[in-house]
């Protein structure tokens, strides 16, 4: 006599995010944090009274949990149809953190800075400021986005 059971077992969910879509994502973060420090280093946004410190430790990592949150939220809801959102904030908080030991890490070592800013011989110590903040936000942001990304396109058991 044979057990006629059977288990239920969900669908595979078929995820509508391509490679080029995560990359685009990434990119989209990156090239956005990489222009909020260049300006705000490069003391383009004036009126305000505010210590340098705070744009690297408080307004990057806030800005990329925003840009993440939505960007993470996205790419979860394309590929599972819906979104855990305790899942989402509990991977969001890996980015400040590692966008805060980078940023301390490049304060502490200055000389990190010295082969971009020697590429530009000619401009004002705050454009080489800006442009080598600029050039490490991007990379600071493109990684830390990037695994937020793969890390969104698990979906929750039901």
């Amino acid at each position: 006599m044979s057990d006629n059971t059977s288990k239920k077992v969900d669908p595979v969910i078929k995820s509508k995010v391509t490679t080029g879509m995560r990359m685009a994502l990434s990119f989209f973060v990156a090239i956005s944090l990489a222009v909020f420090i260049f300006v705000w280093d490069g003391n383009y946004i004036t009126g305000f009274n505010l210590p340098n410190w705070l744009g690297y430790f408080v307004f990057f990592p806030l800005i990329s949990v925003v840009l993440g949150i939505g960007v993470n939220s996205l790419i979860q809801q394309l590929s599972c149809n819906r979104i855990d959102w305790s899942m989402q904030y509990k991977i969001i908080g890996i980015v400040p953190v590692g966008q805060i030991f980078s940023w301390g890490v490049i304060s502490i070592l200055s000389s990190l800075r010295w082969p971009i800013e020697g590429l530009v011989q000619d401009f004002s110590p705050d454009d080489k400021k800006a442009l080598s903040s600029g050039f490490f936000g991007f990379w600071i942001a493109l990684y830390t986005q990037s695994i937020m990304n793969g890390l969104s396109q698990v979906c929750p058991e039901l």
